[in-house]
């Protein structure tokens, strides 16, 4: 009998021990699935997907982390989406990280489901040093990094290197000056005198001001607490410190030359099809214009133009950033492997490669990959080096009410050379505007 007690005891310690294995082996096996709501369509789109697939095989594999990218529209949609569910009271459908670009910050910057990318790094020893500079101050808050820097940009001009030639113009411009007569030289018209070809296309807005504002007196911020980085801004200065008058009274010597087509969109289209021979636009667009272009005509890229040949020059960071958020999943630390992976060195130059993105991280620009990339394409460089030289400082806007700015300015530039303003009228109706958006936000805050 005590045989058999003893046997009976055995057999259910090792099944004991088989079950507690089992339980250990399914906990180990258990995969973490987070979710990135992102903006990324096109050649973004691919890479976005690329991206995921590599981690999910790779790294992912290992840690038994999978990645769901989710597409929820353009980073406005994006936005709203998350929006909605930080303003409810049930945040469970919140995605672990979210992909905004700078117009989202003052909408989620403080917001409790916020956890700071700057935490998830420190936690990990990850050293922060390792993004450049002027991408982590782009999206830093009273000296916190809240996200990490993703799809970074910077503007640059791009011109029709063919038609150049055509003009014997051999240097692109490097002011508004220069600009201004360069665009009157490429002007094209038929016999009837309808423009064929116009030399310039643009109406400035908020991205573009920041840098031909900001580039003025050493460096200017359109806003107080340096555009929002270091508090709530209470007003534009641009009109007090004359940075907004100096820079439309250059923009209306511009359209006299009537070389310069006010277009609000379609640009990338405008120059691939050669009706318009320069404009300005942001890094990211460099593979899709490259496409566009084909071999229609040579084009090449440019420095983004100065305001005049007192400003110091230098661009800004624009783009978009990935944000984590607490859904009570507790999966930041899945999550923040990937954003590592995603800003790692190597992928960082994938990234590069395949949407015209700057690379984030400093160690991808020391790969001999990425030396042969720049060599055989040289004019990725061109904003690299631009950025390099440019103040870190110098940063984006954080407003409230980012997209009714953005429309203000480019309807108040135009009001301006459709009535005949002036600089100084403009730029007053332009602070009184958007003066009132801070007043309102400011008002709802208390």
């Amino acid at each position: 009998m005590k045989r058999l007690f003893i046997y009976a005891l055995l057999v259910l310690l090792a099944t004991q021990s088989l079950s507690a294995l089992g339980q250990e082996e399914n906990q180990t096996d258990a995969v973490t699935t987070i979710t990135w709501w992102h903006p990324n369509s096109g050649l973004a789109g691919k890479a976005a997907e690329a991206l995921v697939e590599e981690f999910n095989s790779t790294v992912g594999k290992e840690k038994h982390i999978q990645v769901q990218a989710v597409y929820q529209g353009k980073a406005n949609d994006v936005l709203t989406k998350a929006k909605a569910i930080l303003q409810s009271s049930i945040t469970s459908d919140l995605p672990d990280l979210v992909q905004l670009d700078g117009a989202a910050v003052l909408d989620i910057r403080d917001n409790a489901n916020l956890i700071a990318m700057e935490d998830l790094a420190k936690a990990d020893n990850y050293d922060l040093a390792q993004i450049m500079e002027a991408a982590r101050l782009s999206i830093t808050y009273k000296e916190k990094m809240i996200a990490m820097p993703f799809n970074s940009s910077t503007i640059l001009l791009y011109y029709n290197k063919t038609a150049f030639d055509e003009a014997g113009i051999a240097k692109a411009p490097r002011t508004l000056d220069e600009l201004a007569l360069v665009a009157s030289k490429l002007k094209k018209t038929d016999d009837k005198g309808k423009v064929t070809r116009y030399g310039f296309a643009n109406v400035p807005t908020t991205y573009e001001l920041m840098v031909w504002l900001g580039q003025q007196n050493g460096l200017s911020y359109l806003t107080d607490y340096e555009n929002g980085h270091t508090g709530n801004p209470t007003k534009v200065l641009f009109h007090e410190n004359g940075t907004m008058v100096n820079f439309l009274t250059k923009w209306r010597a511009l359209y006299a030359t009537e070389s310069l087509e006010n277009l609000t969109s379609d640009l990338n289209g405008a120059f691939a099809s050669g009706r318009v021979a320069m404009i300005v636009a942001s890094t990211s667009n460099l593979t899709t214009i490259q496409s566009m272009v084909g071999d229609r005509f040579e084009f090449a890229v440019a420095p983004f133009p100065m305001v005049d040949e007192k400003a110091t020059g230098g661009v800004n960071v624009g783009g978009g950033a990935i944000y984590a958020l607490n859904n009570g999943s507790g999966n930041e630390g899945a999550a923040w492997e990937f954003v590592k992976f995603a800003t790692s060195a190597k992928q960082q130059l994938v990234w590069h490669i395949a949407t015209g993105y700057f690379p984030v991280n400093r160690d991808t620009y020391t790969l001999p990959e990425f030396e042969a990339h720049l060599q055989a394409n040289p004019h990725y460089g061109v904003a690299i080096k631009q950025l390099l030289d440019s103040n870190p400082k110098l940063q984006g806007m954080w407003v409230p009410s980012a997209y009714q700015i953005y429309y203000a300015l480019q309807s108040g530039i135009l009001k301006m050379l459709t009535e005949n303003l002036s600089p100084e009228q403009t730029s007053k109706a332009l602070e009184t505007e958007i003066n009132s958006y801070f007043t309102e936000f400011l008002r709802m805050q208390k």
